[in-house]
């Protein structure tokens, strides 16, 4: 199909990284009723802070600009999966909660929902997984430095 042979294998990663999110997407996407893959992600992030997050957290986690997660927000709000609460410590923040319709959003098609994500990675053992969100993990952060790095450059 592809000729990888003579690619340096960065490249080849580099590429795949881009190819994996853009089916990814387009199957979650086409899977939820009524929202999108990154309003689902979003939900689901929300459940990797101990307390509710702020929308700079929220934006910070998904590496979105804050204006670009604000319409993912609002959006989710206008569908009824979140709801915004002041924050007691500063009145700037607003923390997001998911609603009781968040736990219950339907999909179009069986199994494409939390089940999805499972069903992804059926295909790897658990060190491969482990090794896998390891080398992601170290990716994200060296793309912090590079952006920290970029932004420094602008000034």
């Amino acid at each position: 199909m592809y000729d990888f042979e003579h690619m340096d294998p960065r490249l080849i990663a580099y590429v795949n990284i881009f190819i994996c999110a853009n089916r990814l997407q387009a199957i979650m996407d086409s899977g939820f009723e009524d929202i999108t893959a990154k309003q689902w992600l979003a939900l689901i992030m929300i459940d990797a802070f101990p307390e509710p997050p702020t929308l700079k957290q929220i934006s910070d986690m998904s590496g979105v600009t804050h204006q670009s997660m604000r319409q993912i927000v609002d959006r989710l709000i206008a569908k009824g999966y979140l709801e915004v609460v002041p924050d007691k410590k500063d009145r700037r923040a607003i923390r997001l909660v998911k609603t009781d319709a968040a736990n219950d959003i339907r999909t179009k098609k069986a199994g494409q929902d939390l089940s999805f994500v499972f069903r992804l990675f059926e295909c790897l053992t658990e060190e491969e997984t482990a090794v896998y969100c390891s080398s992601l993990a170290k990716l994200c952060e060296r793309l912090t430095q590079l952006k920290e790095e970029f932004d420094a450059q602008k000034d």
